[in-house]
């Protein structure tokens, strides 16, 4: 029998939502988790770690939709059946980059030996169809799992809120 009960990590997002006055901006969990009243859209991470999970399957679609995005990160702890935020930090794309580039070296760093198999499956005789197969299982082997944010790198970039959430929030998005 399945439960009712929302995963914990899903608790803890739409916590952040309300903390900050924001909307759920999808329903399918492929999207941004938030936006605002300006259409302005966030990706909220939680964590009750030193890191934050990033995602299943990350390759450049995921990097190109979150260097669109803003990010919240809440870290915390369960007091009983509550979830109480010790932590949130705010980030733009650009204070996002430097961790965007590290993951964007890993998924890439094969692409050079790549090219050079695909010439050689052409000058092989094989189909355009079939390289264009190959590439596609090519792509899906170099996803990472799960990249983790280093709480520290956090702090380090990001912005601290520590009160008045939404309007800091809306200040914060507004100069950039």
């Amino acid at each position: 029998m399945k439960s009712a009960r929302k995963p914990q990590d899903r608790d803890r997002e739409d916590s952040l939502r309300r903390i900050f006055d924001l909307q759920q901006a999808n329903h399918n969990r492929t999207g941004p988790d938030a936006r605002d009243e300006k259409e302005n859209y966030y990706e909220i991470k939680s964590t009750t770690r030193d890191r934050v999970s990033s995602a299943r399957g990350v390759g450049r679609d995921h990097l190109t939709k979150w260097r669109r995005l803003n990010w919240i990160f809440g870290r915390g702890n369960y007091r009983g059946r509550k979830f109480d935020f010790e932590d949130i930090y705010f980030l733009t794309p650009a204070q996002m980059e430097p961790w965007f580039s590290v993951v964007e070296s890993k998924i890439t760093r094969d692409d050079a030996l790549f090219k050079r198999v695909l010439k050689v499956l052409e000058r092989a005789g094989f189909t355009a169809a079939e390289r264009e197969r190959v590439q596609l299982a090519f792509r899906r082997g170099v996803l990472l799992n799960d990249p983790k944010i280093p709480w520290g790198y956090i702090q380090t970039n990001g912005v601290r809120i520590e009160d008045d959430h939404a309007r800091q929030l809306r200040k914060l998005v507004s100069r950039n």
